[in-house]
């Protein structure tokens, strides 16, 4: 696989998707239990999902191997799985043992799906492999039932410079990090942008932020991986937004 600077978004859509296929078959083994994913992340993302889910429609973007989609199975919820990777979503549909429905979609393209035909989207760690967040965001919004949400995890925009990193904090820059997942190795490109530009993203598209996370390892964490995760104390590494659609205002309510 090519690990030369992707010189576009389909360039680097095809390179993501080719590194998630060679991680398919290791990811919920090294993820699922893993210091980064498993016990930083994930506890952050889950902990902004409301607690009621029964019967709820949700709309899990970017599946992966279905780690998420299973929990929102197993608590009650109907799941609507995409990925970019088609084995990625082989991945999650035999984990999730046919249950909830699971296909192939690009995030950069318009998801298929109704208006108002979600109640909730998880969304873990995927948009910043988009430069441009209309088309996701849009499609969010669309699907979105009018009293629904979005938790939407991204790496923390405060965190620690990657050593590919070139520009300053105000720069919208693609960067790469090399992982090495099992006996898998791939260098994944992605973008890193400031704050601000995110905060007007999601406020274009007609969000608004209920709650935010700041991941920080728990105790048990900290006993499980104390290499790994004592360098993430009290420091920004994975930020994590519940998000609502803004209610359209009356003009009723507008009149002196």
């Amino acid at each position: 696989m090519s690990t030369q600077f992707p010189t576009n978004q389909a360039d680097h859509t095809r390179h993501t998707r080719e590194a998630y296929d060679r991680l398919a078959t290791v990811w919920s083994t090294v993820s699922d239990d893993g210091p980064f994913n498993g016990w930083l992340e994930r506890p952050a993302l889950r902990s902004l999902i409301p607690s009621h889910l029964s019967d709820l429609t949700i709309l899990d973007a970017g599946c992966g191997s279905g780690a998420q989609a299973q929990w929102l199975l197993d608590n009650g919820a109907e799941v609507i799985g995409v990925d970019l990777s088609p084995a990625m979503v082989e991945e999650a549909q035999r984990r999730c043992s046919d249950r909830g429905r699971f296909f192939v979609a690009d995030l950069a393209e318009p998801l298929p799906l109704g208006p108002d035909s979600v109640d909730g989207i998880t969304c873990s760690l995927v948009l910043h492999y988009l430069e441009d967040w209309t088309v996701p965001l849009r499609s969010f919004a669309d699907a979105l039932r009018p009293d629904g949400w979005a938790v939407i995890s991204l790496e923390h925009p405060f965190g620690p410079p990657l050593p590919s990193q070139k520009g300053g904090y105000f720069d919208t820059e693609l960067v790469s990090d090399a992982w090495t997942k099992a006996d898998v190795v791939v260098t994944q490109w992605f973008w890193r942008r400031p704050l601000s530009a995110a905060m007007e993203a999601l406020a274009d598209h007609g969000f608004v932020i209920e709650r935010i996370v700041e991941a920080q390892p728990s105790a048990e964490a900290l006993t499980r991986f104390p290499d790994e995760l004592t360098q993430v104390m009290g420091v920004p590494w994975f930020i994590v937004y519940r998000l609502r659609l803004r209610k359209p205002v009356d003009p009723a309510s507008d009149r002196s």
